[in-house]
């Protein structure tokens, strides 16, 4: 297990630090047992008296990730591993045994939590033509729509990319490669 932890406008401090490894530790002896392939990326940040957490975890082909916003650090950190830990039980039963078996993922048995029994349902499909943009101009596109997101094809590259507004307002664009 890789441990990459990044701060903005605090300090990692060494108990902090400590904590994030045990509570990355325990949260992968739990759910992936012996299986060395797993990478956590931890963010923190202050701003104006809120403490953010990020953290992500990359394991084969999946990625789990979960953020929370307190007046605390520690408690911004616990809360974001606890909506991974959400994030893994409601997803768990969509995962095959033999993806279980093959990632090195542990079966953990769960007496008292609910199972989800919602079954994934597309309600509705659609089709369009990709043009080829900028990023700009994909931007500007998603906001006239007035969508969350956008996905064109690259001008330069010809590659698909996503642009998509972050929580804080901000942009954020998802490149693919073939």
């Amino acid at each position: 297990m890789r441990v990459n932890i990044r701060g903005k406008g605090v300090e990692i401090t060494e108990g902090m630090e400590n904590y994030i490894q045990e509570k990355s530790k325990s949260f992968t002896d739990k759910y992936f047992g012996d299986f060395d392939g797993v990478e956590i990326h931890a963010h923190l940040k202050v701003e104006k008296q809120k403490h953010f957490a990020e953290f992500t975890i990359f394991f084969h082909s999946y990625m789990l990730r979960g953020e929370a916003v307190s007046p605390d650090m520690y408690a911004s950190i616990d809360e974001a591993f606890k909506n991974i830990e959400t994030q893994y039980r409601k997803h768990k039963e969509r995962l095959s045994r033999k993806n279980l078996k093959m990632h090195g993922m542990k079966e953990v048995q769960e007496s008292n939590v609910e199972k989800d029994e919602d079954q994934l349902e597309i309600i509705r499909r659609k089709r369009f033509t990709l043009k080829p943009m900028n990023e700009e101009e994909a931007i500007m596109q998603m906001e006239l729509l007035g969508h969350n997101f956008y996905v064109y094809s690259d001008d330069e590259t010809n590659n698909i990319h996503v642009a998509y507004k972050r929580k804080e307002g901000h942009f954020g664009i998802i490149e693919t490669e073939k």
